[in-house]
């Protein structure tokens, strides 16, 4: 949080120095995120979810991260973006989320968004160790697994197919079992 202070800006500052001198300024509530693009030409954007309040304990709650991510996503979509990657949030030190928690509100964001969009996104969770990684994706393909509708293999016979029902649209969710790749999620309905 951060304190009681003089906002100091004055008509020589750039429009991102105003945006950060803000943002420094005032707390965000939780459930946003702050959007920060690095200097130089080729600059990445780095998205900063605001999950966690630390005179809470636990720091952080599934919904925080479920709005944050499903905004950061959509505003990502908006920017043109097709790729990108996440780290676990929610689960800093311990003292918010479980690993298991962390992964609801994120499938619960990935299935919200897949009936919005209609351009491709590539999102990429990044993990310390492969036992997270083992687990995450156990827990992703566990979770979508007892949503289905009904689950059948693809024509050619490759990959599992599990359809999803959200918002009254059929998704389709294509992963290919023993792999820890995580799935494409497809809404084969036209949202009205």
């Amino acid at each position: 949080m951060a304190g009681a202070s003089l906002l100091d800006l004055d008509s020589d500052d750039d429009l991102d120095a105003a945006y950060l001198a803000i943002a420094d300024h005032r707390p965000l509530p939780l459930g946003r995120y702050l959007l920060r693009r690095g200097s130089g030409e080729k600059s990445d954007w780095t998205y900063q979810a605001v999950v966690h309040d630390l005179e809470a304990k636990p720091s952080c709650r599934g919904g925080n991260v479920r709005r944050s991510l499903t905004a950061i996503l959509k505003d990502g979509v908006k920017r043109g973006m097709t790729s990108l990657t996440v780290e676990p949030l929610g689960v800093w030190h311990s003292r918010g989320l479980t690993l298991e928690e962390m992964v609801e509100a994120f499938e619960a964001s990935i299935l919200e968004l897949s009936v919005a969009i209609t351009s491709p996104l590539r999102v990429t969770l990044l993990l310390d160790t492969m036992d997270d990684l083992e687990e995450v994706s156990h827990l992703l393909r566990s979770r979508l697994l007892r949503k289905a509708r009904r689950s059948f293999r693809t024509v050619d016979g490759e990959a599992a197919l599990v359809e999803v029902q959200k918002q009254g649209l059929r998704l389709h969710c294509r992963f290919v079992p023993g792999t820890l790749s995580g799935y494409s999620v497809t809404c084969i309905d036209n949202p009205a």
